[in-house]
């Protein structure tokens, strides 16, 4: 079999373009935390309509970020900017290769709301075909690969945006509960955050990625 060459073209040497930017301009760091997902799965069950996790986890993001909006902020020009709305991005798999639609205003809409607007996302995500207003505009991106078994993994921030989320596929772990004394198996979700250190700083990112566990460990709130 003889080698093949591609030539990047469109929104694949688009996206390569970006990456490299984002790599080599941004001085990135990253942390991790775990979460204990039998209270968003009990959560969800009792919903009527069935979110996605990755729904949940949108609007827990924006909620977040309202709290902490030295998040949601991007660089430029040696100066940060610090944005008035929350919008997500959700790096999405299509056949054009990777993409980011956004969701515009989620901290104002209802979980239900988020859950429409992703169920839209997945539909287009099929072709890819997204128009230039859906690919613009996200303060902050999430990127999840749970449908793989992808159990832990980092992203590259998006510049000029100030982080990434990237959320892997729960896993079943052995957690000591002090309460009852005893052994038992919960699924376990590994978040992995990835932030720009001219925007935030270790302190910074730990209270957003704290905040953001202990609201998918209560997610009540989120309805």
């Amino acid at each position: 079999m003889e080698d093949t060459v591609m030539k990047l073209k469109g929104i694949k040497k688009a996206m390569a373009r970006q990456m490299t930017k984002s790599w080599t301009d941004v001085p990135q760091f990253h942390m991790e935390t775990e979460v204990d997902c039998e209270p968003m799965i009990d959560f969800r069950r009792r919903l009527e309509y069935k979110p996605s996790y990755t729904a949940i986890i949108a609007k827990a993001v924006a909620d977040s970020l309202c709290k902490h909006s030295s998040l949601n902020a991007y660089w430029g020009d040696d100066q940060i900017t610090y944005c008035g709305k929350v919008n997500i991005g959700v790096a999405v798999d299509t056949k054009r290769g990777l993409l980011v639609p956004v969701i515009k205003n989620v901290d104002k809409l209802s979980l239900r709301e988020v859950c429409e607007k992703l169920e839209q996302i997945k539909e287009k995500a099929v072709m890819g075909i997204y128009s230039a207003e859906e690919l613009a505009g996200a303060t902050f991106t999430v990127s999840s690969l749970g449908k793989f078994r992808i159990y832990s993994f980092s992203s590259i921030v998006n510049a000029p945006q100030a982080g990434i989320l990237s959320v892997p596929r729960m896993q079943e772990k052995l957690v000591w509960n002090k309460e009852e004394e005893n052994v038992q198996v919960r699924r376990i979700m590994r978040l992995t955050l990835a932030l720009d250190h001219r925007i935030a700083d270790g302190a910074s990112g730990a209270r957003f990625l704290t905040d953001l566990a202990e609201m998918l460990e209560k997610p009540e709130a989120l309805k």
